[in-house]
């Protein structure tokens, strides 16, 4: 019923000239959108957290609305506009896309390309060329396997398992992987390779760090916390062979110790999940906002991508009027 009243207000909004009307006030602001993975409906529906997911239609939809509406640049480039006064004529953006998963490479890129696009991937810099997953994949493939119907999903458990310390968490991890045996695992689920992330960054795409081992920082010590930061910017630096501006944070945590690392290990900026556009007075180059992108509360009733709903929810409508303060 939520999704049908949401959608029948954003078709209202669009029809009324109130979304219209929000965009122009959007022309002084920097809005930054968040993804995760692109992936065929069959795998999504059959990854942990399908949240996280968006299809290759989906994402054209979305592409095609964003070259309609608004200015795309990648992020370190919308960023340098936008501090500088540039203000164009249309809304600046910026796509964005936490992981760095091998689906980014073979579905996201390509539709950008369509659309003449450059977005940003942050890369777990630690799993470039491994057949490792990032931890919370392992935990989610492993509780898939072993969880009855009536036991927590798997995004629920991942949920609590974020208020472990590392050890409890990594050692919890590892009962599970051992327990559900081989992992039902097909290429798309790795971080990318080298050769494919350094393709992206030849052409005019934006590298961006997503730490080492996609660790929760504020729960890090001190020498782990430079090296997590630290050592990921220097290996994809090394590996494209340009400079590293941005940083991600995992799950989009982060304290005034995390801050303090970032700009003494030389990031120029690092991006958050606190929800919402930028805008001068409150703008943090170290807590950038970004627009959390779920596929299914922005779907029409008919299931496919709904124009009126992304609309709404960049214009900051939605947010305005559901009250939502974080999304993941």
């Amino acid at each position: 019923m939520k999704a049908l009243i949401r959608s029948a207000l954003a078709e209202l909004a669009a029809t009324a000239g109130v979304l219209r009307y929000a965009e122009r006030s959007l022309r002084n602001t920097l809005t930054v959108l968040c993804y995760h993975r692109v992936l065929p409906e069959e795998q999504r529906k059959a990854y942990h957290d399908p949240d996280l997911v968006v299809t290759p239609e989906v994402f054209r939809a979305h592409c095609r609305l964003l070259a309609e509406r608004y200015t795309v640049e990648r992020l370190d480039v919308a960023l340098s506009k936008w501090q500088s006064g540039d203000r164009p004529a249309r809304p600046l953006a910026a796509i964005t896309f936490d992981d760095g998963y091998r689906d980014n490479f073979r579905y996201a890129a390509p539709i950008l390309n369509e659309f003449g696009l450059r977005g940003t991937f942050y890369v777990i810099a630690g799993l470039v060329d491994s057949e490792e997953l990032p931890w919370y994949d392992t935990m989610g493939a492993a509780w898939r396997m072993l969880a009855t119907a009536d036991e927590p999903t798997a995004k629920q458990v991942l949920a609590e398992a974020k208020g472990l310390s590392p050890q409890e968490r990594a050692a919890w991890v590892e009962r599970l992987r051992s327990r559900a045996g081989e992992l039902p695992i097909v290429d798309d689920d790795h971080i990318m390779t080298s050769a494919q992330v350094r393709a992206l960054a030849d052409a005019g795409h934006e590298i961006g760090s997503h730490t080492m081992t996609h660790p929760l920082l504020p729960q890090c010590d001190d020498a782990t916390l430079a090296i997590e930061i630290d050592r990921s910017r220097r290996i994809l630096a090394d590996l494209c062979g340009r400079e590293i501006v941005g940083l991600c944070y995992p799950n989009g945590d982060s304290d005034d110790r995390v801050h303090r690392e970032v700009v003494v290990a030389g990031y120029g900026y690092a991006t958050s999940l606190q929800p919402g556009t930028n805008e001068p007075p409150t703008f943090d180059k170290l807590r950038v906002r970004r627009w959390f992108i779920n596929q299914d509360r922005l779907a029409a009733r008919d299931g496919s991508a709904s124009d009126a709903l992304l609309r709404m929810e960049l214009s900051g409508v939605s947010q305005r009027l559901f009250a939502r303060k974080r999304a993941a």
